[in-house]
């Protein structure tokens, strides 16, 4: 091949490169170069094993707030609560389709994953929590009274309602969602599973609350990285790369892939002088 066919050769490559056109379609759509910058720009996706459980001291058991501010260390599982709305179906013309309508919020429950300590302590606290509810204890007589109220009394409802908060945290630690659930309760007290070949694994309580209504707050978050200025060590590992491969191709080209080779390895040359 003479000098004269490697130009032609070349002023067709320009040529179709100067008049490619964007892709289109599934291939501008889906590419992947775009997946990771919207990663990027959103700080990654968030990790359902960052969270916080608070669940404030009821009124009932102010006198044992250091039991409830430790249940945030124990939680080992929580569910941040959805909402349901509940529908009312009517006909507006007196016949055809129903036309649904919301008529109000059903807030979904938290389920709470407690790990059992070796003193007891969170299993009587919850249990402590469901007398101070209804007084379950007739152990004595139907008149004997506990915690203030007879068998099977109902106790009033700022005695025993709470808050409930679930925060989210980003890889760096810092709160990214904050969920305040409000006038909470415990309405199941889950079994604690027992045995004798349990031996290697953790006693666990599972607490299902009541939501009457929760909020949302979104906070900042970390800020995602921006582009990194390469040092100054660096750049000079990046121009001795590109000039080596440059060095290598400039010999006498024999087909087109050489011509390609030769003009991809400048335009890498040229690229490593520019930030990364």
């Amino acid at each position: 091949m003479g000098i004269k066919d490697i130009a032609k050769t070349g002023f067709h490559l320009l040529k179709g490169k100067l008049l490619e056109k964007n892709a289109t379609g599934n291939q501008s759509q889906f590419n992947l170069n775009k997946f990771i910058g919207q990663m990027q720009e959103v700080n990654s996706v968030a990790q359902p094993s960052r969270y916080l459980v608070e669940i404030s001291t009821p009124n009932w058991g102010l006198a044992k707030s250091e039991a409830a501010q430790r249940l945030s260390f124990f939680c080992d599982a929580v569910n941040m609560p959805g909402m349901t709305l509940a529908m009312s179906e009517f006909k507006s013309q007196g016949y055809g389709p129903f036309d649904r309508r919301p008529t109000a919020p059903i807030m979904q429950d938290i389920t709470c994953s407690i790990m059992l300590d070796s003193n007891g302590n969170n299993l009587g606290f919850f249990q402590e929590w469901m007398l101070n509810i209804v007084n379950m204890d007739a152990s004595k007589s139907m008149l004997s009274e506990r915690v203030g109220t007879a068998p099977f009394e109902i106790k009033y409802r700022d005695n025993y309602l709470t808050e409930i908060t679930i925060t989210m945290f980003d890889m760096a630690g810092t709160a990214i969602t904050k969920l305040t659930a409000y006038e909470c309760f415990p309405s199941v007290l889950g079994d604690v599973a027992l045995g004798w070949n349990s031996t290697d694994e953790i006693a666990r309580l599972s607490v299902n609350f009541q939501v009457r209504y929760w909020t949302t707050e979104q906070l900042e978050g970390t800020a995602a990285p921006g582009p990194r200025a390469l040092s100054g060590f660096e750049q000079l590992l990046r121009i001795g790369t590109a000039a080596t491969s440059l060095r290598a191709s400039l010999k006498t080209p024999n087909n087109v892939g050489d011509v390609i080779n030769q003009v991809s390895n400048a335009q890498t040359f040229l690229k490593s002088f520019g930030g990364g």
